[in-house]
């Protein structure tokens, strides 16, 4: 049975996409995302919820090809996709789609480099799976948000799911009825809630996502069957995650690699560990943090003004944990205000519980301002106000904060934040041949080498 209209037609992209023409440029910026993303997993993997999963994995779970970031533990490729999932997003240091509402990569790469690593892929086959399985992932949000997200979904998991099955599928080079049933299989398992944002279940989100799509590609490999219309049917992804008449189909499939949301219009690089919604107000308080006459003690209070979506992902306003704190507009506005800098250090739970930080908080209030209701591809604007004992008013608003594709980071910074991710984590002799590796990623016989720079002995 042929799958409806929109599934086959995402169908047929999944299989048919050759990253032979695929525009130079979208894949010299997916080697960029994917050195992101490894050195953010990197550090993720000294975080404590990490450990937890790696314990088990120590105790039930080892054996196989795949590797865990961060450890000297191998084992199957959805146990190792769910551990580098969750590695890549433990700090909220991970890439941002705007479109999507959404961390593409960290849902995706997982499955794609654990398969890729099972199978003994070439390079430019992961390369390949990866920047279609972004692709799908981000242009499900086309049709879908802002009702998708508005609704408490977390798209990271709901759509990272379907992207890392296309990913999965390209690599098993899956077709026809078998891809369109790996699809089904990942639309039932798809899920991740924002009430859980600033607890330890966030990251469990991508992690679930590369795993989920990692077993539905291996399943319908094996013949197992599912829906073949599953996007668009009555009861299908599209309606079940959005809700009748809050979404538009076409526009999920419409433009399809024309262009790569790669590189149009690109994927945020964070400059902050920190949500994305936060980002904003943390370029402007730290704007008002480097003027001249500028003292934390001279702060009578301070009101950050966002939009309605940051109000409602920002959820946490009195913020307990480094966790909660990275959801806090508070709490960010708060950091930069007193150390004037943001880094991994800035949200260790000590930090938030410190009687400086704690004082700045309480001094700030939330202005939601109405008229400025972010679109589905907007993360800002925002404004922070700061108010001195002396009457005088510092202000700054930013547009697009750092790390924007239309105030990006640059390469060197991008490789700058790899290094600061992996050291102390891996040794410097593996960080600079990872740099190396991931720079000839198209032209390695086998991405087996690269996955070992991030093996500890």
């Amino acid at each position: 049975m042929k799958g409806g209209d929109i599934t086959s037609r995402l169908a047929d992209f999944i299989e048919n996409t050759k990253i032979s023409r695929v525009p130079s440029s979208v894949v010299q910026g997916a080697k960029l995302l994917v050195t992101d993303f490894l050195g953010v997993g990197a550090a993720g993997s000294a975080e404590e919820p990490a450990k937890i999963l790696r314990s088990l994995i120590r105790g039930e779970l080892a054996g196989g090809a795949c590797t865990v970031i961060g450890s000297d533990l191998q084992c199957h490729p959805t146990w190792a996709s769910l551990a580098n999932g969750i590695s890549g997003h433990l700090l909220d240091y991970d890439d941002v789609s705007q479109p999507m509402y959404g961390h593409p990569t960290v849902a995706v790469l997982p499955a794609c480099l654990a398969l890729g690593e099972y199978l003994g892929a070439k390079g430019v086959t992961v390369l390949e799976s990866y920047i279609v399985g972004l692709e799908v992932a981000v242009k499900l949000a086309y049709g879908m948000n802002p009702a998708h997200y508005e609704q408490g979904w977390h798209a990271t998991c709901t759509l990272g799911t379907m992207g890392a099955a296309a990913g999965a599928a390209r690599l098993l080079q899956l077709k026809g009825e078998r891809l369109r049933s790996a699809l089904a299989l990942a639309a039932s398992q798809a899920g991740g809630l924002q009430q859980n944002f600033g607890t330890m279940t966030k990251p469990f989100h991508p992690g679930r996502a590369a795993e989920n799509g990692v077993l539905a590609g291996v399943l319908a490999q094996h013949g197992w069957t599912g829906d073949q219309n599953i996007l668009d049917g009555a009861r299908g992804f599209f309606q079940m995650f959005c809700g009748d008449g809050n979404y538009e189909a076409e526009r999920s499939v419409a433009r399809l690699g024309r262009p790569f949301d790669i590189e149009e219009p690109g994927i945020i690089l964070k400059k902050y560990p920190s949500c994305a919604f936060s980002h904003p107000v943390i370029d402007a308080a730290l704007d008002v943090a480097q003027a001249p006459h500028y003292d934390p003690e001279a702060v009578d209070r301070v009101e950050g003004h966002i939009h309605p979506l940051a109000d409602q992902i920002l959820i946490h306003t009195h913020p307990r944990t480094g966790l909660e704190a990275k959801f806090s507009m508070e709490a960010c506005i708060a950091l930069a205000l007193v150390d004037g800098q943001i880094n991994r250090r800035s949200f260790a739970d000590y930090k938030i519980t410190s009687r400086p930080i704690k004082d700045m908080m309480n001094r700030v209030g939330r202005e939601v301002k109405t008229g400025e209701k972010a679109g589905p591809a907007e993360f800002g604007p925002a404004t922070v106000k700061v108010f001195l004992k002396n009457g005088e008013l510092l202000q700054a608003r930013v547009e697009k904060a750092k790390g924007n594709p239309e105030n990006p980071l640059s390469p060197e910074e991008i490789q700058e934040k790899y290094r600061d991710c992996c050291s102390g984590i891996i040794p410097e002799e593996s960080i600079e041949e990872s740099v190396a590796l991931v720079d000839d990623l198209e032209r390695l016989e086998n991405i087996g080498p690269l996955m070992a720079c991030f093996r500890i002995p």
